[in-house]
């Protein structure tokens, strides 16, 4: 019995271990994810970096197609592990994504993802975003409620979560991501992970 007690004195503490470690983006509903129905819509977002050495040559402009395509629709795939490389990158430092949510909710949080400086072969990460804002819409045509801006720590966790200041500004079907600058960059910007939490409303 001795034994049996001490066994679960120590599952506990491994449990509160791993919700430790656990990103807090893990332990709540994302809306933005493609599972459950979300989409990125490319036309209201920013267009795909494409290296200038590639422009005008017509197999790279179907392959940027493709390429833009599949990119863009792996930030909200939710992936819990992030790999160097596997991004959304867009031309410049400001850019924006549009995102059609899986449900319409009152959103709470966001959740930026990037990998981290440890990750990076050069051992910096100046394509990550920096400041950024978060509009939300419930059609597609109008300019979009302003939920909040906020600034992504390069010295932080891959996944940051940021609470929305008024969660209580409405209920949103669309949400825009509006990166405004990055931290350094010049040629493009990195989107590795883009999360919307929320609650749907009750009726």
């Amino acid at each position: 019995m001795v034994q049996i007690s001490e066994l679960q004195k120590e599952v506990k503490s491994l449990r509160a271990q791993i919700i430790t470690l656990a990103p807090l983006a893990d332990t709540m509903p994302n809306f933005a994810l493609k599972s459950q129905g979300a989409e990125v819509w490319q036309s209201l977002s920013s267009s795909t970096y494409l290296p200038r050495e590639h422009i005008g040559i017509v197999w790279d402009k179907l392959f940027y197609w493709w390429h833009s395509t599949k990119a863009q629709q792996g930030v909200i795939k939710g992936h819990s592990r992030l790999l160097t490389g596997q991004c959304w990158p867009f031309a410049g430092e400001r850019g924006h994504l549009f995102v059609s949510l899986s449900h319409p909710i009152s959103i709470t949080h966001v959740t930026l993802g990037h990998i981290v400086k440890s990750q990076s072969p050069h051992g910096n990460i100046e394509s990550a975003p920096r400041e950024f804002s978060v509009y939300g819409m419930t059609t597609t045509g109008e300019a979009g409620t302003h939920l909040g801006r906020f600034v992504y720590d390069p010295d932080g966790a891959a996944f940051q979560t940021f609470h929305l200041p008024n969660p209580e500004s409405g209920i949103f079907r669309y949400v825009r991501l509006e990166i405004e600058n990055n931290w350094g960059n010049i040629d493009y910007t990195c989107i590795y992970s883009f999360r919307v939490h929320g609650k749907p409303p009750t009726y």
